[in-house]
């Protein structure tokens, strides 16, 4: 097991009329390198079982592991962690708070005592590996960026400690499509040359799905469903009775299989829905 959970259960407000059990008995691991993503109705528990893989907080009952090793209070631990695990909040560059794009992304290894020296290395090797000029933003004030520059410089400062594992809650939220589709581009390219362990937080699955090796399924915050991309999103009514949907693509293999056409419905992009129309229209070439 890299990275997962056994049994976790996390209560906010125990012991109070107000106690919410937001996670109950979740356990489900990744291995080293997945790109995985966790679906489901808006309060299934998703922001708060992410927010447990970092140490962020503290499980109620149950276990999260990383590389094998439970992951435990020691401040020491949780620091080594937190460098090792990154987390990237929705809408981050809400929570950006220095003057310039240099500090920003620095702040992170600053704080772990790096030389400015090294410091400054990290951020021109993070904002290179996120695709932004470094000439040009440095010295920039991060709210002159664009929403898209924003979402990659906040990215940037969290690449800059180098984590073998990268979550994000929510990462294309407020991107026009174009935003979108570079960012999976960046995260695909992440995951596939570095071997970087992706976890995403999504609602939105149009170009997400196609990239998942592995999709976990939560409602009011149980684990129902976790395996293949193609495995989950072949359970149509079952994600119905859910709340949830499928793909665009996806959506619409299923009506025209339903319209009497011999089409796969296990695609989620639209060059595989490209490739397979093509099939079907050679197939009624005589």
């Amino acid at each position: 097991m890299f990275i997962g959970t056994e049994k976790l259960t996390h209560t906010y407000m125990p012991g109070t009329p107000f106690a919410n059990e937001a996670l109950k008995e979740v356990t489900f691991d990744l291995s080293q390198g997945e790109f995985a993503l966790i679906i489901g109705p808006s309060g299934s528990g998703k922001s708060t079982l992410i927010q447990h893989l970092n140490g962020l907080l503290k499980p109620s009952s149950g276990k999260v592991y990383f590389e094998g090793n439970t992951v435990g209070s020691n401040k020491a631990e949780l620091f080594n962690l937190r460098k090792r695990v990154g987390l990237v909040f929705q809408m981050p560059e809400e929570h950006f708070f220095s003057e310039t794009v240099y500090d920003e992304i620095a702040f992170a290894p600053r704080n772990l005592g790096f030389e400015e020296s090294k410091v400054q290395v990290r951020v021109t090797e993070a904002l290179e590996e996120v695709g932004l000029e470094t000439r040009t933003l440095l010295n920039r004030h991060p709210f002159q960026l664009s929403s898209g520059q924003k979402r990659l410089v906040a990215l940037a400062s969290v690449l800059s400690l180098k984590p073998e594992v990268l979550i994000l809650d929510e990462p294309t939220a407020g991107l026009d499509s174009s935003g979108r589709r570079n960012l999976y581009s960046l995260l695909t390219k992440l995951n596939r040359s570095k071997r970087l362990t992706v976890l995403i937080c999504t609602h939105h699955l149009d170009e997400a799905a196609a990239l998942a090796d592995t999709v976990i399924v939560l409602q009011h915050g149980r684990l129902i469903l976790k395996g293949a991309a193609k495995e989950i999103f072949s359970r149509r009514e079952q994600l119905y009775q859910l709340g949830l949907g499928l793909p665009a693509v996806t959506e619409i293999m299923h009506g025209l299989s339903e319209g009497g056409m011999k089409v796969r419905t296990d695609i989620f992009d639209l060059e595989g829905a490209r490739q397979e129309i093509n099939k079907l229209k050679g197939r009624h070439v005589k």
